[in-house]
C-alpha cells in the first residue's frame, strides 16, 4: 500500500466519506500534538467521537501503518510522521510567498491592509516581505522590503517578546528611542510593558507607533520548532479600527496561529499552555516576568 494514502475502506458506507476524511484529520492532528500517545478513551472524550466509528478508522489507520498501538496508546506512525514532515517542509520552502493567501484572507476579513514582517539581522528594525493593501479609497500603505523600528510598531513588538532574555538585552542596550509621533513607545520601561502585554495575550497593538491616527494588530508567526520567526498585522486608520479592535485582534490572532500550524507548529506561542480566550494562566506570567530583562530602578 502506498504510504501516503489513507485507506478507509474498513469504514461503513455512511462513515466513508467526507466525515470519514475530516475524522482522519482531527486524530492525526491531534496525537500529532500528543507524541507521548492518548488512549480511544481520551480521543473520544477530546475529540467528541462516537466510540465505534473511532475504534474502527483507528484500527484502519492501524493496519495502514499511519498508527501504531503500544500499551494501550496510540501514536503516529512512520508513514504518518514522514506525510507530516513532507507538507511542513513543503509549507517551509515556500514561506514567506505561501502565507500570501493567508494574509489576503485577513485583508478581506479585516479590511485593512494586510503584512507579513520578520525582524532585521541586528533585531532593531522589522522587514516587511509581504503586504496585502486593503480595498478602502483610505488605507494604510506599505512599501515591500521597508524597515521601520522594531520597538515603534506591532509586528516588531510582537515578535521582540519572544526574544531569548540576552538577544532582547542586547538589542535593549542599543536602542535609541525617538518619539515619531506623540504615541511611539520612548523608553524602556515603556517597551517591556508592552513586550509582556504581547506575550500575555498573543497580539501586539499599536496605536499611532510611526504614523499618527495609524493603529496596526499584530501577532507572532511560530515555526515547527516553536520558535517565532515573524509576524503578521493588519493596519489601517485608528478611527475604522478602534471600534472593531476585539474582533480584528481575533481574526491576526488566529490567522498567525493558522500560518504557524502551515509551518508545522503544534504547541503553544512561545512555550507557554494558553487559555480559550487567548490569555495565558497566571503561572505563566510569573514565568514571563523572570524571562523579561528587568528595568533597571532609579537610585
Amino acid at each position: 500500500m502506498n504510504a501516503g494514502v489513507f485507506k478507509l475502506s474498513g469504514l461503513d458506507p455512511v462513515s466513508a466519506g467526507p466525515r470519514a476524511i475530516l475524522r482522519v484529520l482531527q486524530v492525526l492532528e491531534y496525537l500529532a500534538a500528543h507524541p507521548q500517545g492518548r488512549s480511544l478513551a481520551q480521543m473520544c472524550e477530546v475529540l467528541q467521537l462516537p466510540k465505534t466509528s473511532l475504534y474502527t478508522l483507528l484500527k484502519t489507520l492501524q493496519a495502514s501503518g499511519h498508527l501504531e498501538l503500544t500499551q494501550g496508546l496510540y501514536r503516529l506512525g512512520p508513514p504518518a510522521v514522514s506525510l507530516g514532515a513532507a507538507m511542513v517542509d513543503g509549507a517551509r520552502r515556500s514561506f514567506p510567498e505561501g502565507a500570501r493567501e493567508r494574509l489576503e484572507s485577513l485583508s478581506r476579513r479585516t479590511g485593512e491592509t494586510s503584512f507579513l514582517s520578520v525582524l532585521t539581522g541586528d533585531g532593531m528594525h522589522c522587514r516587511y516581505l509581504q503586504v496585502v493593501e486593503s480595498g478602502n479609497w483610505l488605507r494604510f500603505s506599505v512599501q515591500p522590503n521597508s524597515i521601520k523600528p522594531a520597538y515603534a510598531t506591532g509586528t516588531g513588538r510582537a515578535m521582540l517578546a519572544y526574544l531569548p532574555k540576552d538577544d532582547l538585552e542586547a538589542i535593549l542596550a542599543r536602542v535609541q528611542f525617538e518619539k515619531l509621533t506623540h504615541k511611539t513607545v520612548s523608553s524602556r520601561s515603556a517597551l517591556l510593558r508592552a513586550l509582556a502585554r504581547v506575550r500575555r495575550e498573543r497580539v501586539s497593538v499599536s496605536d499611532s507607533g510611526t504614523v499618527s491616527q495609524v493603529m496596526s494588530v499584530a501577532a507572532p508567526i511560530c515555526d515547527a520548532q516553536g520558535n517565532v520567526i515573524a509576524a503578521i498585522s493588519a493596519g489601517g486608520p485608528t478611527v475604522r479600527m478602534a471600534p472593531q479592535l476585539a474582533d480584528i485582534e481575533r481574526v491576526v490572532r488566529s490567522t498567525a496561529e493558522d500560518i504557524s500550524r502551515d509551518l508545522g507548529f503544534s504547541g503553544a506561542v512561545g512555550g507557554w499552555s494558553h487559555t480559550r480566550n487567548g490569555k495565558i494562566e497566571k503561572a505563566d506570567l510569573r514565568r514571563m516576568a523572570m524571562d523579561l530583562p528587568a528595568t533597571p530602578q532609579k537610585t
